[in-house]
């Protein structure tokens, strides 16, 4: 099996279930932890491109 970084693995988790990462988004954003949102907005980004960010689309699901 090809080794792949993290973030590649969990865009592909992303992009395969898109309800699954509103509702990640929406407990992380519950919890208030700034660095793990700051994480998981990158990782969003990796997987949706500037649509999650431009629409505001990540954030409206919640």
């Amino acid at each position: 099996m090809k080794d792949r970084p993290h973030r590649e693995a969990m865009a592909e988790q992303f992009r395969a279930d898109p309800t699954y990462a509103a509702e990640l988004l929406a407990e992380v954003r519950r919890d208030g932890n700034p660095d793990e949102l700051a994480i998981l907005l990158r990782q969003m980004h990796e997987a949706f491109g500037d649509d999650c960010t431009r629409s505001g689309s990540a954030t409206r699901q919640l």
